[in-house]
């Protein structure tokens, strides 16, 4: 029987790895737990070793790839077997990984430069409005999307 070899959850934070190398080309006959690719995160690198004994069938994800966690990136069985499609079901994973990255992306605050040098870009109007008020634009920025703080940004900020 062939064995869906998937990238593993590595911790509560790491949601995608990419393969570095394949130690393993396909046709190998591979141990259980033996080394079969190397990994990188945006922690750390380690080699991957497989979780099932038989035949590498399938290399799925390519060295370079870049893959969410529970993709199948390997099929590991007998050479009798018939390999699964799994095409269908890592595309459904991207998609959905992809989508989520894209979200998460959206809702997280900007990064500004922060200290005491620290300098919100703004028009003069909404500058002088800000100063008139008693308005931070450090706050106005961090609450609005767009780089340049604008006198209706002050405004807005300014209602209770």
């Amino acid at each position: 029987m062939i064995a869906k070899i998937r990238m593993p959850k590595l911790s509560a934070n790491i949601e995608e790895a990419t393969i570095t190398a394949w130690l393993k080309n396909e046709g190998d006959k591979v141990r259980k737990e033996e080394p079969i690719a190397e990994v990188t995160t945006d922690k750390t690198a380690f080699e991957f070793e497989s979780p099932k004994a038989g035949t590498l069938r399938r290399i799925v994800a390519p060295v370079k790839s870049n893959v969410p966690v529970h993709y199948v990136i390997a099929l590991i069985g007998s050479a009798s077997d018939p390999l699964p499609d799994v095409d269908p079901e890592n595309k459904t994973l991207m998609t959905e990984h992809r989508a989520r990255a894209e979200t998460s992306r959206k809702t997280q605050p900007k990064k500004r430069s922060s200290g005491p040098r620290a300098r919100v870009r703004a028009t003069p109007a909404a500058r002088r409005l800000a100063r008139e008020l008693g308005i931070d634009l450090t706050d106005v920025a961090a609450a609005g999307d767009s780089e340049i703080v604008s006198e209706e940004m002050v405004r807005t900020a300014a209602k209770p």
